[in-house]
């Protein structure tokens, strides 16, 4: 007992001296500070952003209470072994979905590249199953979306396209990963058509500012096409000029798969401002374009270059004894009874490509019309008209004579297509001006007025990007 209470006196007398060595520390503390209050200030600043990053006990100079240090140590050890969670994680393997579009050069190893997959048998199945090869390798444009396994092998492979002319529905192909082979399989669904817009200034090259604006360049070609028999916009474009136009984006589950038809455009070249309508006639057509006033744009001829009427004397044939030489020539177009003199007019809007003398013609026009149509004037007596000129439809381009390897007054007048001659009557007979019926022109009217909302909202948001 004696000793027990001995020990208890030296604890006592050092807990003691603990508490008054502190306790003095903090008097000395105190003055220090009020001598040197910004540095106090400081170091006190200091310990407590040291108190962040590590824990500190303050203790307060009155305090009575004993301060009692323990250090506990303890093994924590994991909830499951590392190679179970390994397991774990690889019993979740996870899947990369890749997109990209096909191509016209594409194989079987070039497009399984692109998509990250490198996985021999599914390259071996693409090449060589007829089915699948024929919808996927040699194909433009169609979108792809694989499913790629962490080992880059191929879980799934999607192939979705619209056929051309067939907006409303869509045809997918879809090769999966059954064991150790592969399966395909075919379905096709309807398509979600919407309208796109786009404002453009034609500033530069046309396809470059086309496609600056994200419109696809099989639209911008389209409405080359439709404006093609009043303006060449490729060509005559300047800065200032622009084109708003609205066409059709085909998509599936928001995904685009390609693009339709242009609704309606409205391009201002040099001046001249030149509008399309797309109409169907009310009838669930492939429609045609026309002016907002009601005017065909498609190329169109006149009955006749003869504006006061002729009989036609001699016909197209590929065989036709010649009246000068006696023997069997192809008669490459039609002869038309002209005295000379008789006005001879354009049958359609073009540019003169030649004009002068030819052996045989005599003195000869050509007019180059829209889509490589061209049409060939022939014995003229007068040429009023120069190369490089352009011309309107029924505007005098020349007289009738009897100039060249010609029997009589008559007027030789030849349609062709891509420099190859065709029958004029019959060429004639089918490129007739259209015009609207009066039934048609509610519906016709009602197309306008949404191309005009078109354009107007088009514009709205160009000069809303340009702020």
């Amino acid at each position: 007992m004696i000793e027990t209470e001995q020990t208890s006196e030296v604890e006592r007398d050092s807990e003691t001296g603990v508490t008054g060595t502190l306790r003095a520390a903090a008097r000395e503390a105190r003055a220090w500070t009020r001598q040197h209050p910004r540095i106090g200030l400081g170091v006190l600043a200091s310990l407590m952003l040291a108190g962040a990053g590590g824990a500190f006990a303050v203790v307060t100079p009155n305090q009575q209470d004993d301060v009692v240090i323990r250090q506990v140590l303890e093994v924590v050890q994991p909830a499951t072994a590392l190679s179970k969670q390994e397991a774990d994680l690889r019993a979740h393997d996870f899947v990369l979905y890749r997109n990209t579009e096909t191509r016209e050069n594409d194989t079987a190893a070039s497009l399984l590249t692109r998509l990250g997959v490198s996985d021999a048998a599914a390259e071996s199945y693409l090449r060589a199953t007829d089915a699948v090869r024929g919808e996927v390798l040699g194909q433009n444009l169609r979108q792809v979306q694989a499913e790629v396994l962490p080992d880059q092998r191929l879980q799934s492979l999607r192939v979705r396209w619209v056929e051309p002319g067939q907006t409303r529905r869509y045809q997918e192909l879809t090769v999966s990963r059954e064991g150790d082979g592969f399966r395909f399989k075919n379905k096709s669904g309807a398509t979600e058509v919407r309208a796109e817009l786009a404002s453009i200034p034609l500033t530069g090259k046309y396809f470059q500012a086309t496609g600056a604006a994200g419109v696809p360049s099989a639209v911008a070609t389209q409405v080359l096409d439709i404006f093609d028999p009043v303006a060449n916009i490729e060509q005559d474009a300047r800065k200032g000029d622009n084109l708003t136009v609205a066409y059709e984006s085909v998509a599936v589950d928001g995904q685009v798969l390609g693009f339709g038809r242009v609704l309606n455009a409205r391009v201002l070249v040099q001046g001249s401002t030149h509008s399309a309508v797309l109409f169907d006639g009310g009838r669930g057509q492939s429609g045609k374009y026309y002016t907002p006033e009601g005017k065909s744009l498609d190329l169109a001829y006149l009955p006749s270059p003869i504006p006061s009427g002729a009989i036609i004397t001699s016909g197209f044939s590929p065989y036709r004894i010649h009246p000068v030489f006696g023997e069997g020539r192809p008669h490459t177009g039609v002869d038309y009874r002209a005295a000379i003199g008789t006005p001879v007019v354009t049958v359609a809007d073009g540019t003169v490509s030649f004009a002068g003398v030819q052996t045989g013609y005599g003195n000869v026009v050509i007019v180059e019309h829209a889509n490589k149509q061209s049409t060939l004037y022939a014995h003229l007596n007068q040429i009023h008209v120069r190369v490089g000129q352009k011309v309107a439809q029924g505007s005098l381009i020349a007289k009738s004579g009897n100039t060249g390897w010609s029997t009589g007054p008559h007027l030789h007048f030849e349609t062709r297509n891509n420099d190859v001659p065709e029958n004029p009557e019959v060429v004639l007979a089918e490129k007739r001006a259209e015009t609207l019926t009066a039934s048609q022109r509610p519906a016709f009217n009602q197309a306008v007025a949404l191309a005009q909302r078109n354009w107007e909202q088009a514009q709205a948001i160009q000069l809303a990007s340009a702020r």
